[in-house]
């Protein structure tokens, strides 16, 4: 009877929350009063409050207005059109009605005609064009003046910044500049890092329009002040690339969205003459995209992307160009979208930030003979639709600049270290410079326009004056309490177990972003980490300059030789992406560019693209992209002879080969898992539904890989487990016959193939732990005819192998140390290639070629960058061919040296251990620093390697130490079988030994100690974190595996079944209660932490978001201590985090910035 109760007044709340909603929000369409057609991107605003909307592209709106505003009114207002008023209750009273807004024709500005014969528009413009040289200086300037930026929500003042700077301005020149002059200058330790982890950012879509600067083109911002967020809607967006990006749109200057080449012949023009303020007659050229909204519609289109190409090739602009009649100079130039074609402007479907009005109003003023800027002012007007309550916020973002003085003659290029770079991640708003009050009292008195309007204080002081929320933008709230998860209790019954679970609501594998609770709980998670971080931003500028100072600028990598060309990537200037390049071998040619990456990931948040793989006669090339971060690909296709992209695609890719130029196979993805499962054939231009099926796993434990011999005479299809193989194999001579086995699978038993002349070469653990190598004739290989090559060998265990015609490689480990054996395949002696350093890692290279003497190896140690070497196997010599850029200290004074912790059950754990000696001396420090790192699982070796992330530790007086933990393969595979599934607790007592070794011998003290991990290396540092908090001062844990039981229990997930193998199997009593007795979510004790640094991505389909959070929220409310606890979310980022090649230190001088506060604390 009481459930029944229950339920009655759970019926009566629901009904009341839905007839209260009824009657807040409201309803309706907007459209024209004379021909009905709807009005898209209509504002609709409260007045006196910061309350409206925006209607969507077919002139729909809603909005939710609390009852008490009843007695207001609702203004409708567009451009060109009457305002319009509605009382809000009469609007509630006539849900889904329709507004009809009538044209002002009244307001349309006058244009003053003469009547007498005017140029031909394109005869004006083209005169224009060529007397810019002219017109406007040519020599460089500086242009001193005031910079502002706004952000407006719901017509509401939210953000305000401003600057005092200095503008080094480069001629006018008409000049057709390469895509590399306008990479700019780039100097992170002026910038402000802004989106590191993507924290709290909204891309604002200001890159429709070309918005780059010449390199040399330089800002230095003198002064700066920025106030306080005041978005009631959880806006974050800044305006990205400062000052200079607002000179990018100098038209005069920068004329690729305009003026420039064949851009002009996409408009219509009419010239007419008026007055200006002087009374002088000027040419008014009028202008007028031809594209039409009839074009837009109808073209096909998926996810909006080709509307949106031809919207942003044709630039979907109106506006006008004032001229001056005699020198044909450009005094004046405005721009914005036509009214019709605002809802194409920006892709919808895909975003939930949609752009829809782009504004530029730039005047010149003559001084002496030539025209320089005076104003600049940039708006852009869009809308943020929330998904999850389905509410339309309009935004606009103002930039603008004023002119106070210039200087013409004896310029000199101002210092680059001063420089705010031109470059997304930089953004004004979040530059970390304090507030100079002195400096901003005497400014405004020299500069009226520095004086903030009464209607920016109206709406941003209502709580502080915005000179106080200047002063405290760069301060940490230190009353700001620490996010608190709801509990809501959950448990399921297992191996006679009631298992409960207060976080369970975390967990979202649909739709996180739609999951209001998560996505409320992970933000607060993310404001409290950004406010801890405020007064460390200059720390982490710092540390990124350090980083990436050693980053080589224009890289180049070693080419590749195949079929006649060479394959190689460029890294040009300061680009995030590489462009890939071919060029014949005889080098008769330039070389082709295959993919310029950079261009392709401007739309993206995240972008990769790459593994490209040409077909047989070198006409079609595939390459892999990825928008997401999730382990989820698409296939593309370029024909390289037309230079053109194929319409063919594939999606839920694993890998692929070619079989021809017209026909590939490939490897498809289970949807929901991303297990690889299907081997499919291909034909190009083909609909891949009829793709032919050639093999499939059903096994959930396997997974399927294909991959084509080095001969090019084999294609092999692996099926493996992490136990267990099979390999089966067609011969590329006759791709009409099927696949045949070559053994089938076994329990335990691992094999790979190769393909050498006229046999195949086995590499496989069957009765060998740490592998051997069999051979078998081609002719017949069933496994009664299987040789054996090279035989297992105690504690040695093979890598793998490369064949030529005299020689065979092998690459071995013992010791945890990598070393290649060097064998004659006659006399079968042998040698090792012999190293002066005794702690190195070393790796078989490209080696295309059998019919040689030659080996191509890669090497690299903690002191020596990667370096490759062509090694002559007969008479021992060595040349090297290509080496990373060294760093810029001395490698002499870096101490490397292995030493041994004795586990607990006296089993040896090597340690490696790196410090700078001229500044802690290993032991000898007074400091006690150690950064500890280790992975321990999957049979992952911890090779060493050069890093230019260690020598920021080490400058600092940390020793950066190793510990090669059971779990990897460092000691071979007895290593790696003792350190998984009933043996797992020994990766985590051997870190444990490890960080209580280094504590003994001098090197830390307790408590001193940083750890760190990654994946599953974060399920490590978890568990240590339960069992020995004492010994750590802090611990990181990276995209952390911390909720094994919960998530080997879920079979949907991407690699829980394939991994029973590694953990165990939860549904099994004996492996569920030995996980639940070290997953890290499930022992959180009532004790004290070190400090706890989580970073995730919400896009991870590796290790689940909620694994950390659900973690984070555990240890909020069992915990002690008062140390540090962040959960830092990228809301873009998979499991290998942030794309591009700055994306690693802008992420890890967070971190640094962290770790070293905490211990300057002290």
């Amino acid at each position: 009877m009481m459930l029944r109760k229950i339920s009655a007044l759970s019926f009566i709340f629901c009904f009341f929350q839905i007839i209260s909603f009824s009657q807040t929000s409201i309803t309706g369409t907007v459209v024209d009063g004379a021909t009905n057609d709807p009005l898209p991107f209509a504002y609709l605003k409260i007045e006196d409050i910061a309350l409206g909307t925006v209607t969507e592209g077919d002139g729909k709106f809603k909005i939710d207005i609390p009852k008490k505003y009843d007695r207001k009114n609702i203004v409708f207002s567009y451009v060109g059109y009457e305002d319009l008023l509605f009382n809000v209750a009469e609007l509630r009273n006539n849900n889904n009605a329709v507004i009809k807004m009538k044209t002002a024709t009244n307001l349309l500005a006058e244009v003053i005609v003469k009547p007498r014969k005017l140029m031909k528009p394109k005869a004006l413009l083209r005169k224009v064009i060529s007397n810019i040289p002219k017109n406007y200086p040519s020599v460089p300037s500086l242009i001193n003046g005031y910079y502002r930026e706004t952000i407006t929500e719901n017509g509401a003042y939210i953000k305000y910044t401003d600057a005092a700077c200095q503008y080094y301005s480069l001629p006018y020149t008409n000049k057709k500049h390469k895509w590399k002059e306008y990479q700019n200058s780039f100097n992170p330790f002026s910038g402000s890092l802004s989106t590191v982890f993507n924290f709290d950012r909204s891309s604002l879509h200001r890159v429709h329009f070309h918005h780059e600067t010449l390199k040399d083109e330089r800002v230095e911002i003198i002064s700066s002040r920025s106030s306080l967020s005041l978005s009631r809607r959880g806006m974050h967006a800044n305006i990205q690339g400062g000052p200079l990006s607002l000179f990018a749109r100098d038209r005069a200057k920068y004329q690729k969205s305009f003026l420039g080449k064949h851009r002009f012949r996409g408009y219509d023009y009419k010239v007419d003459e008026t007055q200006d303020e002087n009374g002088n007659w000027i040419y008014v050229l009028s202008f007028h995209t031809k594209t039409t909204a009839a074009q837009l519609d109808a073209l096909e289109s998926k996810r909006n992307r080709r509307q949106w190409t031809l919207a942003n090739k044709y630039k979907l602009l109106k506006g006008n160009i004032y001229i001056d009649k005699k020198t044909f100079a450009i005094l004046r130039y405005e721009c914005s979208v036509p009214n019709q074609l605002k809802k194409y402007f920006c892709g919808y479907k895909s975003m939930a930030t949609k752009h829809f009005d782009y504004k530029l109003d730039i005047s010149y003023k003559k001084s002496g003979d030539k025209y320089y800027i005076d104003h600049l002012r940039h708006e852009d007007e869009f809308i943020y639709k929330d998904t999850i309550d389905n509410t339309v916020t309009p935004y606009a973002a103002v930039s603008e600049f004023w002119v106070s003085a210039i200087k013409k003659t004896g310029v000199k290029k101002p210092d680059e270290s001063k420089n705010f770079a031109n470059v997304d991640f930089n953004q004004l708003y979040d530059y970390a410079l304090e507030y100079d009050s002195v400096f901003w009292k005497n400014y405004t008195k020299q500069n009226g326009r520095a004086i903030i309007g009464k209607n920016i204080r109206n709406d941003m002081e209502a709580e502080k004056t915005l000179e106080q929320q200047f002063r405290d933008k760069h301060l940490r709230d230190e009353n700001m309490p620490a996010p608190v998860a709801k509990k809501e209790a959950s448990s399921f019954k297992i191996n006679g177990d009631v298992y409960r679970d207060d976080y369970a609501w975390l967990k979202d594998t649909r739709s996180p972003r739609s999951n209001k609770p998560v996505m409320e709980y992970l933000q607060k998670e993310n404001d409290y980490a950004k406010n801890y971080f405020i007064p460390l931003r200059k720390k982490q500028r710092q540390i990124f300059d350090e980083l990436s100072a050693n980053i080589e600028k224009n890289y180049t990598s070693l080419p590749v030789k195949k079929d006649g060309y060479f394959y190689f990537l460029k890294y040009t200037e300061d680009q995030e992406y590489p462009v890939y390049y071919r060029q014949k071998t005889n080098k008769s040619k330039p070389a082709d560019i295959l993919l310029d990456v950079n261009k392709m990931a401007k739309q993206h948040d995240y972008y990769f693209a790459g593994g490209i793989q040409v077909s047989p006669g070198d006409h079609i090339m595939s390459y892999y992209e990825n928008t997401t971060g999730k382990d989820d690909y698409v296939l593309k296709f370029k024909n390289l002879k037309k230079g053109t992209a194929l319409q063919d695609s594939l999606t839920g890719i694993g890998g692929m080969v070619w079989a021809n130029d017209s026909t590939l196979f490939y490897v498809e993805l289970e949807k929901k898992t991303f297990r690889s499962y299907k081997i499919k054939k291909h034909i190009l231009n083909t609909n891949s539904k009829k793709d032919r099926l050639i093999y499939e796993e059903k096994d959930p434990a396997f997974s399927v890989d294909i991959n084509k011999s080095k001969s090019k005479e084999y294609i092999f299809i692996n099926t493996a487990s992490s136990t267990s193989s099979e390999v089966r194999y067609l011969k590329t001579n006759n791709l009409k016959n099927e696949f045949k086995l070559i053994k089938p699978r076994k329990p335990h038993r691992i094999y790979s193939v190769s393909h050498f002349k006229n046999k195949l070469y086995i590499l496989t653990n069957e009765d060998a732990i740490n592998f051997k190598i069999m051979t078998v004739d081609t002719s017949d290989i069933s496994a009664k005819n299987w040789q054996p090559y090279i035989p297992h060998k105690a504690g040695v265990l093979i890598n793998n192998f490369v064949l030529f015609d005299k020689y065979t490689v092998v690459s071995e480990k013992e010791n945890a140390q990598n070393r290649l054996k060097i064998i004659d395949n006659i006399s079968k002696k042998s040698h090792y290639i012999d190293f002066k350093e005794k702690i190195y890692d070393v790796n078989i290279g490209y080696n295309p070629d059998t019919d040689t003497d030659t080996l191509q190896f890669s090497y690299t140690s903690y002191t020596t960058p990667s370096t490759v070497f062509n090694y002559h196997m007969g008479d021992r010599g060595r040349r090297q061919v290509k080496q990373e850029a060294k760093p810029r200290i001395n490698l002499g004074k870096i101490k490397v040296k292995r030493e041994w912790a004795t586990a607990r059950d006296g089993k040896k754990i090597p340690l490696t251990i790196i410090y700078n000696k001229w500044l802690s001396d290993g032991k000898k420090s007074e400091h006690k620093r150690v950064f500890l790192t280790s992975y321990g699982s999957y049979g992952a070796g911890q090779t060493p390697g050069f890093d230019h992330a260690i020598y920021a530790l080490l400058n600092r007086g940390f020793v950066y130490a190793v510990a090669h933990v059971r779990g990897g393969n460092d000691m071979g595979m007895e290593w790696y079988e003792d350190g998984k599934l009933l043996n797992k607790k020994n990766t985590f007592y051997d870190f444990i030994s490890c960080a209580e070794y280094l504590i003994e011998k001098g090197y830390a003290q307790k408590g001193s100690i940083t750890a760190q991990g990654g994946s599953a290396g974060g399920l490590l540092m978890g568990a240590v974190a339960n069992m020995r908090p004492d010994l750590f001062k802090t611990i990181i844990l990276d995209v952390p595996f911390v909720d094994v039981i919960n998530t080997m229990l879920d079979d949907k997930l991407p690699l829980t079944v394939g991994e029973y193998e590694e953990w165990g199997n939860p549904n099994k009593k004996k492996y569920y209660e030995y996980i639940k007795s070290y997953s890290p979510y499930d022992n959180v004790k009532t004790q004290a932490y070190p400090n706890m640094l989580f970073f995730t991505g919400l896009n991870d389909t590796r290790v689940g978001y909620w694994e950390p959070a659900k973690m984070a929220a555990k240890l909020r409310a069992t915990k002690t201590d008062d140390n540090l606890l962040i959960l830092k979310t990228g809301l873009f980022s998979g499991h290998g985090g942030n794309s591009g090649r700055y994306a690693y230190y802008k992420d890890l001088s967070y971190k640094y910035a962290l770790i070293f506060d905490l211990y300057d604390e002290e």
